[in-house]
């Protein structure tokens, strides 16, 4: 319980007492954690979705999921996520990419890769129907966990880090149980749609992060959040043909 407030509390701001005294390897193991966070934030979605689809038309509510995700995560992962666009795209080379990576201020890389990610998420949510919001219980919780490739799989490009704590920490047993469990929950909220953006989350993930690792030498912690964004909208585009 303590593991799941420990993730609970970094990745959401849902106001709860966070746990005292945590130490680095109690915050670096509530990994495990994680698609169990995302399966809350998911419950919150799928309850605004459920509670207002006959108050507003789908546009509002579309509107309306993306800013409630974003007040609940805080925004956490796309920092990540626009970090890592602004050196990527650069077309530098890999030093040079992680210097601008690593630089706080928001470029034109950046802006325009959140405004389609957004643009992207936005529609996808305005275009679910009442029978199809379940789909908002999968997409966290799976990204929280198929990312977690890229934290066990490929080595941390940089000398430290607060991704580094989780590259070392992250182990591959507890990872492919919590991933079966993963797949039958997705399933069953969503039939074939769940194993179908199960599979491909975790291909588009794997060549992801083989790409970037070939080119930076390793992941940051940047990227891990980008792939969690990244994975949420593969997840919403694999499912949707196969939604009922």
């Amino acid at each position: 319980m303590r593991g799941f407030l420990i993730a609970l509390t970094f990745l959401t701001r849902i106001p709860l007492p966070g746990p005292e005294d945590v130490t680095a390897e109690e915050f670096t193991r509530s990994y495990r954690y994680y698609p169990l966070v995302g399966l809350v934030i998911g419950l919150f979605l799928w309850l605004v979705a459920k509670s207002l689809t006959h108050v507003f038309p789908p546009l509002a509510i579309g509107a309306l999921l993306l800013v409630v995700e974003l007040i609940l995560t805080g925004g956490i992962h796309l920092d990540g996520y626009m970090d890592s666009m602004d050196g990527l795209l650069s077309a530098r080379s890999p030093e040079r990419i992680l210097e601008i990576m690593k630089d706080s201020r928001v470029g034109a890389h950046a802006s325009m890769a959140l405004v389609g990610l957004l643009l992207l998420k936005f529609s996808l949510f305005a275009s679910l129907t009442a029978t199809q919001f379940s789909i908002l219980l999968v997409m966290p919780m799976l990204s929280r966990w198929v990312f977690q490739i890229g934290v066990i799989g490929f080595p941390y490009a940089r000398a430290q880090g607060l991704g580094k704590g989780f590259h070392e920490a992250t182990t591959w047993i507890p990872f492919l149980l919590t991933g079966g469990i993963v797949c039958g929950i997705s399933f069953y909220l969503v039939g074939l749609a769940g194993p179908i953006s199960f599979g491909i989350s975790i291909l588009f993930i794997t060549l992801l992060a083989f790409r970037i690792s070939a080119l930076l030498g390793g992941l940051t912690g940047d990227l891990y959040g980008a792939m969690i964004e990244l994975s949420e909208l593969v997840c919403l585009l694999a499912a949707y043909p196969f939604l009922k």
